[in-house]
């Protein structure tokens, strides 16, 4: 592949999870850009973040990886000249050389904004979980994606996770008879608010951690979410109508893709775990059906340090920097697995392999992300009626909206099974 036909890459947003801002890690998305440009498989790389300083601490943390890495990768900041630029991505949109894409990890309020700015520049996009709160803001990048006929993906990287790969091939040999339940437990440690501080009010615990878990039971067994009854604590009002909860529990009711045959999700989040923790995040997950039940245990993967600034569980699996039995230091891990396969479609994409419609149904698309997009909304929604069912008004129908659900001994219409 020529250079002229490699993507350059556009990063808005550089926080913790682009490269590890505020630890002593380097985050997921700036390791797996450097190696992928590294191997010639990206072209010129920028970030738009939107003060002066967030760019110092990433181009000292770039700095070290390179040195790791034994690579002289360059990556051009934004904002150019001056101390602060809230919207320093819409020079580095106009700047940066085509053909090229983009990879969003900012705010989950502002992701419809910039996601926006994006596509209408022409630039296929990569937007970190979650893709938006509101399903009438996803409609519109969909709608929008498509008239510009680019590729918008969302960074589900469970998908990609081995562990939940061979669930989903146990679930598709039947072993675990029909599906009944799914329980998640997931919670971070209480000092990952301080990463987000700012906008800690316009963000909830399962809007920022059980969205992972909707989709990848989306992902799992194709069913689609029929109705959410959400409980929080402590049940705080905001100024603005919505709900602040240190912890919030969801029962989803899903609906299989065989006619029929449904089954209920738990899923329990919150981010006040413990500090001392051995693990940032805490996540067990358990699948029971009639003929079996898959526990997957996804905090606890077998590796432990033990130093004297204490435990930690450590999960190889995930992002991690470390050499190779070649010798080579390189990135490894199922996040960076994800980020890569949506610059192998682009790639594809642009030189006309394959069309865009290919993949919305093959990958964490934003048709796919509707789903999740659509729990969420009835989550915030059912804590906002007072601890309510509601119904999720998304699936995969354009026209569907949400509402309060029917009592659990009242008839629903029948809906149309999700195709995968």
């Amino acid at each position: 592949m020529t250079q002229t036909a490699r993507p350059s890459v556009l990063v808005i947003g550089a926080g913790m999870y682009v490269s590890g801002r505020g630890t002593p890690g380097f985050g997921t998305v700036l390791p797996t850009l450097v190696q992928a440009q590294a191997e010639g498989v990206i072209g010129d790389l920028a970030v738009a973040a939107t003060s002066s300083g967030s760019l110092r601490e990433l181009h000292s943390k770039l700095a070290q990886l390179n040195a790791q890495f034994g690579t002289r990768v360059h990556v051009a900041g934004y904002p150019k000249d001056r101390a602060k630029d809230p919207v320093a991505y819409q020079q580095a949109l106009r700047e940066i050389t085509r053909p090229a894409c983009a990879i969003v990890a900012v705010p989950d309020h502002l992701h419809a904004e910039i996601a926006s700015a994006v596509i209408e520049a022409g630039l296929h996009v990569l937007v970190v979980k979650p893709f938006v709160p509101t399903v009438a803001e996803a409609r519109r990048l969909i709608t929008l994606a498509r008239a510009h006929g680019v590729y918008g993906a969302v960074e589900f990287h469970k998908r990609w996770d081995e562990a939940n790969l061979l669930l989903k091939q146990t679930l598709a040999n039947g072993r675990l008879g029909e599906l009944r339940h799914i329980s998640v437990d997931y919670s971070q440690r209480r000092e990952i608010q301080t990463a987000f501080r700012s906008w800690l009010q316009r963000t909830n615990s399962f809007q920022y951690l059980g969205v992972h878990y909707v989709d990848l039971i989306y992902f799992l067994t194709g069913a689609r979410p029929l109705r959410v009854l959400a409980t929080g604590q402590p049940r705080e009002a905001m100024r603005d109508g919505a709900w602040r909860c240190d912890a919030i529990q969801a029962t989803i009711e899903w609906e299989g893709p065989a006619a029929g045959r449904s089954f209920a999700s738990t899923i329990a989040t919150n981010w006040i775990e413990p500090n001392a923790s051995g693990a940032m995040s805490r996540q067990l997950l358990r699948v029971l059906g009639t003929d079996g039940r898959y526990d997957s245990d996804q905090t606890h993967r077998g590796v432990q340090l033990v130093t004297e600034d204490g435990v930690e569980d450590l999960n190889p699996y995930f992002s991690q920097v470390y050499r190779t039995a070649t010798g080579t230091t390189a990135v490894h891990g199922y996040g960076p697995r994800s980020i890569r396969q949506f610059l192998r479609d682009v790639q594809q994409v642009a030189a006309g392999a394959c069309q865009v419609a290919d993949l919305q149904q093959r990958r964490p698309s934003f048709q796919e992300a509707l789903i999740s997009t659509a729990v969420i909304e009835a989550v915030n929604q059912s804590l906002a009626r007072g601890e309510t069912w509601v119904a999720v008004g998304a699936g995969q129908r354009q026209g569907a909206t949400a509402g309060t659900a029917p009592g659990p001994g009242a008839s629903r219409r029948p809906l149309t099974a999700v195709r995968r």
